[in-house]
């Protein structure tokens, strides 16, 4: 076996450029699986670590806007109030904390400065389920939401808008003409699939609903489970503790969505999945191509080594040494080219996640498969083996005699 290697890289040396040639198929085909494997793995955990951002075992619980079709004949539906949220917290177990919002979109005025913004009307528990954390200053508490209190927390592009490097903590802002006293800033989260987290403004729901006259009517409620296990038992309890807080009938359809973040997360990972096979299949073709090359060029290479093998058959060295011979070679042929290609891959992969990271203002966690690399390799040779077969089985069926008369 060492001397079939010690052959097989000679020849290979004797024919540097056409050996190069053979392998660049199986080169480029290694290097797209391990670089689309890797960029895919990256993205998938990009993608956790977002989600991660977003909330902890988060829930996201909606009014059914028309609830069944008798509610839509009638265009009924059923609104949330802020005391389904202590009711169907306490009829909850499950649930960790739970804080109503209203949505909406407002201008947000520091002197001749000026930007849109979201705002959130919430709870303080709010924070603690979108897993926001401060920069500077200090949270709102129940407090200011029992009493209305005119105070904000800003996202961190609101406060770079508004202040630059000033601390805007003891200043006061305008949304739509209401006076508010920023009392702290949220630490940034970037951007989740193009949204710009960090252009929100916080303040307790109260002073939203009541001060900018948009109403007590909830528009959603965010909850967190206490484990990521018992999330959908804290679903169940959800759905039913807003049943019986709103006196659902057992035929109507439940009236309210509940949604957890898990769902997203692993539909999105699945997608990654799909995509990431589906183009390392169209790499795995590419490495089929460079294993028809390996075929070529060990055919070509038995014909113009034919006096070779019959004077290495007429010395002593029986069919299965030759077949070993080439068969080897060609492995090589595959290994060496996978290994490049690997190589190649690795890099190419973490230049892509580099350019994502700085298209999308945020960083890539760069994610080496080792088992993508060593299955490569792996398939490289293979294909290598596999390919060779038939060129060292002809190699070793020659006729010596008449292979000596091969000029």
């Amino acid at each position: 076996m060492l001397n079939a290697l010690v052959l097989a890289f000679q020849a290979l040396n004797a024919n540097k450029l056409r050996s190069a040639l053979t392998m660049l198929g199986t080169i480029i085909g290694v290097g797209c699986v391990v670089a689309l494997w890797n960029v895919g793995g990256s993205g998938r955990q990009f993608v956790g670590e977002s989600l991660e951002s977003f909330g902890r075992n988060l829930l996201i619980v909606s009014p059914r806007y028309g609830g069944d079709e008798e509610d839509q004949r009638r265009n009924k539906y059923h609104p949330l109030k802020v005391s389904d949220v202590t009711e169907m917290q306490e009829l909850s177990p499950s649930v960790q904390d739970a804080s109503p919002v209203i949505f909406s979109g407002a201008r947000a005025i520091y002197g001749a400065r000026f930007c849109r913004a979201e705002v959130n009307g919430c709870f303080p528990s709010y924070l603690t389920i979108r897993n926001w954390t401060l920069e500077l200053g200090m949270p709102f508490s129940d407090a200011d939401v029992r009493s209305g209190n005119r105070v904000v927390l800003l996202g961190a592009d609101v406060a770079r808008e508004l202040f630059g490097a000033l601390d805007p903590t003891g200043r006061v802002i305008r949304l739509d003409r209401e006076p508010f006293t920023v009392i702290g800033v949220l630490k940034a989260k970037g951007s989740l699939f193009g949204s710009k987290q960090d252009n929100v403004i916080l303040a307790p729901f109260t002073s939203i609903a009541d001060h900018m006259g948009w109403g007590r009517q909830v528009h959603v409620i965010f909850a967190s489970a206490r484990t990521r296990d018992l999330i959908p038992q804290a679903k169940n309890e959800i759905r039913l503790a807003i049943r019986e807080i709103q006196s659902i009938a057992a035929d109507r359809r439940d009236p309210v969505d509940v949604k957890d973040l898990g769902e997203m997360a692993d539909a999105v990972d699945r997608t990654l999945l799909a995509f990431t096979l589906l183009l390392g299949a169209i790499g795995m073709i590419s490495l089929l191509v460079g294993g028809i090359g390996i075929m070529n060029i060990m055919l070509v290479s038995v014909t113009e080594r034919t006096r070779e093998i019959g004077l290495r058959m007429a010395l002593g060295a029986t069919d299965f040494d030759i077949l070993m011979q080439f068969l080897v070679e060609s492995m090589v042929l595959g290994g060496l080219g996978g290994l490049v290609g690997a190589a190649g891959g690795a890099g190419m992969a973490a230049l892509t996640v580099k350019v994502l990271s700085m298209l999308m203002e945020r960083p890539w966690p760069f994610v080496l498969s080792w088992a993508s690399v060593a299955a490569s390799l792996v398939f490289a040779a293979c294909v290598g083996l596999f390919f060779g077969l038939y060129p060292a089985w002809r190699a070793s069926r020659l006729d010596p005699i008449v292979a000596l008369r091969r000029e």
